[in-house]
């Protein structure tokens, strides 16, 4: 492929714990039913989107299947047992099967942004995602998503903030579901305490660079 390949996110079924799902960049998506014991690979059904001209990505490898593969997060909802949730190069998917087969959520519809890097499903609402969205890996704009139906439709959360770098991670606290934060690649942190209503910068110090996720307890 020509990319190292490395998990760049795991995933627990909340509704069984013995499935797991790991998002591999660049390797697609793999499947645990077992609790980790045996893995099977979810990327086949991945790969047949790239016959789509808009699917198609080729920045290091000599393979244009190469977007479809560079997974970045994956999450299941509580909501719809089997459902999965993945953000990569190209976009966002989702599979109501387990990984067996995967649908585009067509983000394109709702941002000008369709590089997604990260994917979050709300602690207090299943049917709740959250997404950071940007142009491309390496870029001057990202924001926040948020769908309420399951990623059937999506619209900006963040606002009254200008993220200067690639949005790469969201996080949504356990504690209080009103307080949602992002970060970008240059450690410019950002978030609401109270539902998307206001928001502030939290600035990280000087010079901190290629940051790739935030957490909120």
């Amino acid at each position: 492929m020509g990319f190292p390949m490395r998990v760049i996110r795991l995933a627990i079924d909340p509704n069984n714990a013995n499935n797991i799902y790991a998002a591999l960049e660049v390797g697609g998506v793999i499947r645990s039913q077992d609790g980790g014991e045996t893995w099977t690979d979810c990327t086949p059904a991945l790969l047949s989107f790239t016959t789509h001209p808009h699917l198609k990505s080729q920045l290091g490898s000599d393979t244009d299947t190469e977007g479809m593969m560079d997974a970045h997060a994956v999450t299941v909802s509580a909501a719809s047992p089997g459902t999965v949730f993945l953000a990569n190069r190209m976009g966002l998917f989702c599979s109501v099967d387990q990984g067996t087969s995967w649908r585009e959520l067509e983000i394109w519809r709702f941002s000008p942004f369709s590089y997604g890097r990260d994917i979050q499903t709300a602690p207090d609402d299943p049917l709740t995602l959250y997404a950071a969205l940007s142009p491309a890996a390496m870029s001057q704009a990202g924001s926040i998503y948020r769908s309420q139906d399951l990623g059937e439709t999506w619209y900006r959360f963040d606002h009254n903030v200008t993220p200067r770098r690639t949005m790469m991670s969201v996080a949504v606290s356990h504690r209080n579901p009103r307080c949602v934060y992002g970060v970008n690649s240059i450690g410019q942190v950002f978030g609401t305490q109270d539902g998307g209503e206001t928001w502030r910068d939290y600035p990280l110090p000087a010079g901190i660079r290629n940051v790739y996720t935030v957490a909120c307890t």
